[in-house]
């Protein structure tokens, strides 16, 4: 295992402009901090002889430097020769198989920043004065939280009470706190050789806080105006438990119907720590905690669509946990006969990414904790106000193959599927973008073909590639409303695409391509209309430098 830590400040300190003395000057200072993880598992397996033997089994042993490697004996050749009982050894396949994890790793950063204007004192050593203002800790880039993101310090406060800052109430430059949290994570798994999985995971959460922090006459005191917070939230997720659920005649899907039905248990779980709500016995809700809550709705659709039931789930969306998505690639089909007798290569791959991610997020002025104030529609008002929430899965490829046969022909499949869940909680509906595409190509190289016209005197010869590839995809688009309970597709298109090319390559600096593209989109829905676009041309590449 190895680690690395970083960690950097920096420190701002500008002067308020020269006929503006009163409004003060601006200081603000950045911290970043980032720790960096390896584990390469391969070297723990080879402390271990027997091990380290399996792993570099396969391996052909280069001959000693500056000697030549010896030719086989007859006695050597007899020896390579397969002897019966020398197959797949079951030892050897366990201990393969308990090697599967081969290398990880795991990044954490962390991004801050501090703003603060209406500063009244100067600079002149290390960007304090006189090693008081704005003291040790603020210059090397302390901030109001901790590493876990709570909040342990004001420094504007701090400021204030020291005297630090003008005593002026036309400030309208905010106070800022910035912080941006990222952790990517990443491990390579081998179960048998041929086969390679990435796993990968990761999670981002931005954060912003911004006030106008400035002196009231009125008061003879400092006040914190208009403070607000907002942000951005993104991690990665399973959503493949509802990847396949289809819709009915009516496009009535059972997912979206599960949020609906998780509703009441969700109600029941916020309701649990709230003394003031109790149950609407005619709506089977708590109150406060209405089908239109959005602490209600959001930890609903989470549920449905990874396939958690609702008592499960976790109630705050920006506290899960990243979840695995991966890209897995097998080339080993090669080593079958059958497979070897008609193909150079053969490979197969799969590929997941699902992601959850709120755009943006902000404070609620009207929250009160434990539900004291609510809205128009009876519900309490939430401490974050989030107006869409997405969850976005791909699957590209879900299946492909891409194969070289013995005689240089290409040959490549692809199925690919799509998906995308948009829940808007200003009309409380679902827009669910569905996507399938298959993909067919294949290609083959032409070898010495001799240009028809000279150039410079000279008729080129090179290889000629040709290459075509066929797709077909359908798109949907339906909108699914919570409260109407109604299912409505909107948009939808079947898209045909033909792409040919030919490519040349005339000398080292001189390539010539040949192409003709057509993509047919066909509605699904009559208030759309059909279309095709051609796109045909030859193209000339001149590359200037080796």
């Amino acid at each position: 295992m190895t680690a690395n830590t970083t960690y950097t400040a920096g420190y701002q300190w500008d002067r308020a402009p020269f006929t503006q003395d009163t409004l003060g000057n601006t200081i603000q200072n950045s911290q970043n901090l980032a720790i960096n993880g390896q584990l390469n598992f391969v070297n723990l397996y080879n402390k271990s002889k027997w091990l380290k033997k399996i792993n570099d089994k396969g391996k052909g042993k280069a001959p000693a430097k500056g000697g030549k490697a010896a030719a086989p004996s007859k006695a050597d050749s007899t020896r390579t020769a397969k002897q019966p009982g020398e197959g797949f050894n079951i030892l050897e396949g366990l201990a393969r198989v308990m090697m599967t994890l081969r290398t990880g790793t795991i990044t954490y950063s962390q991004t801050s920043g501090t703003l603060l204007p209406g500063y009244g004192r100067s600079t002149n050593i290390l960007g304090m004065d006189g090693f008081d203002a704005p003291g040790f800790g603020f210059i090397t880039g302390q901030q109001n939280h901790d590493l876990s993101g709570d909040l342990v310090r004001d420094f504007a406060s701090t400021a204030a009470s020291n005297d630090w800052l003008v005593r002026t109430p036309s400030i309208f430059n905010p106070y800022t706190n910035t912080r941006t949290e990222t952790i990517n994570a990443r491990v390579s798994l081998e179960p048998f050789k041929g086969m390679r999985i990435e796993v990968t995971a990761n999670r981002t959460l931005a954060e912003n806080r911004s006030s106008f922090f400035r002196w009231n006459d009125s008061l003879s005191t400092y006040v914190n105006d208009s403070p607000r917070e907002f942000g951005n939230f993104s991690v990665s997720m399973l959503t493949w438990p509802t990847a396949f659920a289809r819709d009915d005649e009516n496009f009535v899907n059972e997912v979206f119907e599960r949020v609906l039905e998780y509703r009441p248990v969700i109600s029941e779980r916020l309701a649990g720590g709230v003394p003031n709500s109790t149950l609407d016995t005619q709506t089977g809700y708590y109150t406060g905690y209405g089908p239109t809550n959005q602490d209600v709705v959001i930890p609903a659709f989470l549920a449905a669509y990874t396939g958690k039931t609702p008592d499960k789930v976790n109630l705050n969306p920006f506290k899960q946990l990243p979840m695995p998505n991966w890209d897995i690639t097998y080339d080993g089909l090669t080593k079958v006969p059958l497979f070897a007798k008609y193909f150079r290569t053969f490979t197969l791959k799969n590929s997941y990414r699902s992601s959850f991610s709120v755009a943006n997020f902000q404070t609620n002025l009207l929250y009160v904790p434990g539900g004291a104030e609510v809205d128009a529609a009876g519900n309490f008002i939430p401490e974050r106000q989030i107006s869409v929430i997405t969850i976005q899965e791909v699957m590209r490829p879900f299946a492909s193959f891409d194969a070289t046969l013995k005689n240089s022909m290409l040959v490549k499949f692809e199925y690919n599927r799509d998906r995308n869940l948009s829940l808007s909680l200003t009309n409380y509906q679902v827009t669910e973008i569905r996507g399938k595409e298959y993909v067919v190509g294949t290609g083959y190289r032409f070898k010495n073909v001799k240009f028809p016209f000279a150039i410079g005197g000279v008729a080129p010869k090179s290889d000629l590639n040709l290459r075509v590839d066929l797709s077909l995809r359908d798109n949907a688009t339906v909108i699914r409303k919570m409260e109407e309970r109604q299912n409505q597709v909107t948009a939808g298109q079947n898209i045909l695409s033909i792409k040919t090319s030919a490519d040349y390559v005339l000398n080292q600096r001189l390539n010539i391509r040949a192409f003709y593209e057509r993509v047919v989109n066909t509605p699904v829905i009559s208030t759309s209309f059909p279309s095709a676009n051609t796109n045909a041309g030859i193209s000339l590449r001149f590359t200037l430098a080796q």
